[in-house]
């Protein structure tokens, strides 16, 4: 999709919404003079509207990851910190998914979403497979998408953060599938590592308390005070 194609896709949505409003203006005048089968004729027609309308919004939001040609993601320096508390509360790795908002083409990285594992150690994590399938199960019942996959690797600095072919694999088979979700690796003195084999990826990060260290990988600073 191009920039001419999106200008198409933001003057349909502006006819639509000029439309809704005349339909919602004339349902109005029909109310209030009792005439049902008018209403009943516009009622559909402000329904019909409103589904046009809401799969033009859902090809705008990616308006911006067109433009620029990556998918953006937020996510605040905050929820980093705790998430990589929650990540290395024992020596063993941890595993969890993370949801969150789309607003405006960027995925906001803000919401934990965990399930049950059949084994974890110092050198690695098993999710449980019937726990993973529920909980994606549910996401896809509240309308949610999987965003991110954030896990803790053993050792520390930013070259303990480097994927493992498991991981890279997991990784491979989400992205065959068309999700967006990106990787987060967290290492034990608090650098952090998003990966998509795709390069298609923008991170931003929100506060204070993160430094970037290189193109892709965060440091988190101050975890003594945190």
């Amino acid at each position: 999709m191009d920039r001419e194609v999106i200008d198409q896709v933001r003057t349909e949505r502006q006819r639509l919404i000029k439309k809704r409003e005349s339909l919602l203006g004339s349902f109005s005048k029909a109310a209030v003079t009792g005439r049902s089968k008018r209403l009943s004729e516009l009622f559909v027609k402000i329904c019909q509207t409103n589904e046009f309308l809401k799969s033009l919004n859902q090809i705008g939001s990616k308006e911006k990851e067109l433009v620029s040609g990556h998918r953006r993601y937020a996510v605040s320096s905050l929820f980093l910190h705790e998430s990589f508390t929650k990540l290395t509360v024992d020596r063993d790795e941890e595993f969890f998914f993370i949801t969150g908002n789309e607003i405006d083409g960027v995925f906001v990285l803000d919401q934990w979403a965990e399930f049950s594992h059949q084994k974890r150690s110092l050198v690695g994590v098993t999710a449980d497979t019937r726990s993973t399938h529920k909980l994606l199960i549910k996401l896809e019942q509240f309308g949610h998408k999987l965003l991110a996959h954030f896990h803790s690797h053993p050792g520390n600095g930013p070259d303990s953060t480097n994927p493992s072919g498991i991981d890279e694999n997991f990784q491979r088979r989400l992205e065959a599938a068309g999700h967006v979700a990106v990787m987060a690796i967290f290492s034990r003195d608090g650098f952090v590592r998003f990966v998509r084999l795709d390069q298609n990826l923008e991170i931003e990060i929100y506060g204070e308390g993160v430094e970037r260290h290189a193109p892709g990988i965060f440091r988190l600073a101050n975890l003594n005070q945190a």
